[in-house]
């Protein structure tokens, strides 16, 4: 079962995910450390979510874009055993509580950044692989 984690909670929930959000940063492009995740969800700026089976098996974090024509739910990281390919049952029941989540808050769209992987699996619950973001660094 997948839960949000209120800012007040972060510290005690940090060591059982940690690892988990540690593992997905490493496809990022470096726009936030570790620490910067960890203030940003004690600080409600970001949302912490924790997958429990009979121990911690995943986590992700979101973060709600507010852009004049838009508010958009943005699944920033998501690491951990609940996202393999033999757990897609859970992938679709943390979708489903990330949709209701970013209906009460009024969003228009769920984003996902993710590896070339992710597109198969979101696709099953109607995702559209709509653009490739390609990136390149400035010297």
């Amino acid at each position: 079962m997948i839960e949000g984690i209120k800012g007040d909670n972060i510290e005690a929930w940090w060591p059982l995910v940690q690892e988990y959000l540690i593992s997905a940063l490493k496809y990022s492009l470096g726009e936030y450390s570790i620490g910067d995740i960890k203030s940003a969800c004690k600080s409600k700026n970001m949302q912490l979510w924790v997958e429990m089976g009979k121990k911690v098996e995943g986590a992700c974090v979101t973060k709600i874009n507010q852009y004049p024509q838009k508010k958009v739910l943005v699944v920033l990281l998501a690491g951990g055993e609940i996202f393999g390919d033999r757990n897609f049952q859970l992938i679709e029941e943390s979708e489903g509580l990330l949709t209701r989540f970013a209906k009460e808050k009024n969003c228009d769209y769920i984003q996902l950044f993710g590896r070339r992987g992710w597109i198969k699996k979101m696709n099953k619950l109607n995702y559209d692989h709509s653009r490739v973001v390609l990136t390149k660094e400035i010297d």
